[in-house]
């Protein structure tokens, strides 16, 4: 059984998905699941079921989610939810659970020995997304307290992915998607900077240094403040024509950086 928060929350049992019964029962199970094998405090699940005025009654009711939650996962090996004193825990394999094997590729990702082989893990784990976490069970309080977090996750794991393909040589390739994502994100420095790069290495020198100077527009209208260091120094690379910008060698058999695999 594998069980999905980043989207809307589900189970799949191989190709059957598994009935998880109401919205109040789901976001029980999804707090459980985003604490696998730890206790949280019925407190906790009463005031992520009830974020706002909670019925007296609702201790009880989390008390029947749960109950109703354990004939659901039913007698499934190595999943049960369990009491602990006046806590409850969601006993499982953490890599059963999408937000916890997300986290785990994105570290195997920034461990691997090559760029290929990070973008290859970079992709699995960015492809567990399927919407916003605990869509449907939420609210957008709820759901910025809960999972706050990944959705930063999420984004530090894009741009580190973009990086690997950058290095990788491939920017004429990203232009589309980092024009869209800079789009959707002007204030993310890091993604402007990328996107100025990959603009600068397709031969539109004119066209990445205008996206700075947008960006920096942006930043002061909404934000009040000027471009970080990094970015101003980009600029200044690409004025200069700096060979610095230029992609590196790669070795066609490891795909790392020739300097990195000693060829």
């Amino acid at each position: 059984m594998e069980f999905r928060l980043l989207g809307e929350v589900s189970a799949r049992s191989g190709a059957h998905e598994i009935p998880l019964g109401p919205r109040q029962q789901r976001l029980a199970l999804a707090v459980l699941a985003l604490e696998v094998n730890r206790p949280v405090p019925i407190e906790r699940l009463v005031d992520a079921v009830w974020p706002v005025s909670p019925p007296r009654t609702a201790n009880h009711a989390v008390r029947v989610c749960v109950s109703q939650l354990r004939s659901v996962l039913g007698d499934v090996p190595g999943i049960a939810v369990e009491t602990h004193g006046s806590a409850y825990l969601l006993r499982c394999d953490p890599l059963r659970i999408d937000v916890h094997l997300f986290q785990a590729l994105i570290g195997h990702a920034r461990d691997a020995d090559s760029d290929e082989r990070a973008v290859e893990l970079f992709d699995q784990a960015l492809k567990l997304w399927h919407g916003s976490p605990l869509a449907g069970v939420a609210s957008p309080e709820t759901r910025e307290s809960l999972c706050g977090g990944l959705e930063v996750e999420r984004m530090v794991a894009v741009e580190d992915r973009l990086d690997a393909l950058l290095r990788l040589g491939r920017h004429r390739d990203l232009l589309g998607e980092l024009t869209s994502l800079a789009e959707a994100h002007p204030t993310r420095e890091r993604l402007i900077g990328q996107l100025m790069l990959a603009l600068y290495r397709s031969g539109q020198a004119s066209q990445a240094l205008e996206a700075y100077r947008r960006t920096r527009a942006h930043l002061s209208e909404t934000l009040g403040v000027d471009p970080g260091a990094e970015l101003w120094e980009l600029e200044l690379a690409i004025l200069r024509n700096s060979p610095t910008l230029r992609p590196a060698a790669h070795c066609p058999s490891c795909g790392g950086p020739l300097r990195r695999c000693g060829t």
